[in-house]
């Protein structure tokens, strides 16, 4: 635990084996807002090891980043579509998921993007929201705010 001194603190967790835990914090005896937490530990994924693409995809105008899901799919942003674009892991396309807007599943620019658990959060540029979907394309909700 690392005291900011300002009244924030920085936790680090290293756990040993995957799986769900509660994780309690407390602070000069005092259990901290939300403590326990729930945590979800899946196995690390090292990708550095590939050498060659296993598959290239084409045709997605203005990718910028991609997530892995634990299935092996991976998800793709494109902020010119205004789009996440799924493909498994053999690079076969099985879905788009939003479209341009700022009501459920649309999106204003999808930049970045990670994937926990069953859970992938999408974080736009110009919509200044972050988006929670399942990763089958389920809208869970968004939240912030210009």
């Amino acid at each position: 635990v690392t005291d900011n001194n300002d009244g924030t603190y920085l936790v680090f967790v290293t756990p040993q084996q995957s799986g769900r835990y509660k994780l309690s914090i407390t602070i000069h005896g005092q259990d901290i807002q939300g403590s326990p937490f729930d945590l979800s530990v899946v196995p690390q994924r090292d990708y550095t090891k590939r050498k060659d693409p296993v598959q290239t995809i084409t045709g997605i105008s203005s990718p910028m980043y991609i997530a892995f899901s634990d299935k092996g799919d991976v998800f793709v942003t494109s902020y010119d579509d205004n789009c996440i674009h799924v493909y498994d892991s053999n690079g076969k396309k099985k879905t788009t998921i939003g479209s341009k807007g700022s009501g459920e599943l649309q999106f204003e620019d999808p930049r970045g993007i990670t994937i926990i658990g069953e859970i992938a959060y999408i974080a736009e540029y110009n919509g200044h929201r972050i988006h929670k979907l399942t990763t089958g394309g389920k809208f869970l909700g968004t939240f912030g705010e210009k």
